[in-house]
């Protein structure tokens, strides 16, 4: 089940996303920095996530960012980087990886 964040809450992750830090979102959305702090930990604790950048992360393959759930750590994560012109990440490299291996080792099913 994906979470529920308020609109503050999105603002606030976007802004991680984007990379700013939490002064140049408090600015954007007008709000203290220090409320923008408590609003990363509710993220955080919403997500369970242990940092910001994990929480986009999450929050990217949940599709909560923009509305489109992704794949990771398998082929089609791979893939979908791929088609999206994305430097895979990490995790869908190990992915890949792992279902080369799978593919190159599976005996082949007409062979004599």
């Amino acid at each position: 089940m994906r979470p529920t964040l308020t609109d503050i809450e999105r603002d606030v992750l976007q802004g991680a996303a984007d990379g700013e830090t939490y002064a140049e979102t408090s600015a954007r959305i007008f709000i203290t920095e220090g409320s923008v702090s408590n609003v990363a930990t509710r993220i955080m604790r919403k997500l369970d996530a242990r940092s910001m950048p994990q929480a986009v992360l999450l929050a990217c393959r949940a599709g909560i960012l923009d509305g489109k759930p992704r794949r990771h750590g398998d082929h089609a994560g791979y893939a979908a980087h791929q088609y999206r012109g994305e430097e895979p990440c990490d995790l869908c490299k190990a992915g890949e990886r792992k279902y080369r291996n799978e593919r190159r080792n599976k005996p082949k099913e007409n062979a004599a």
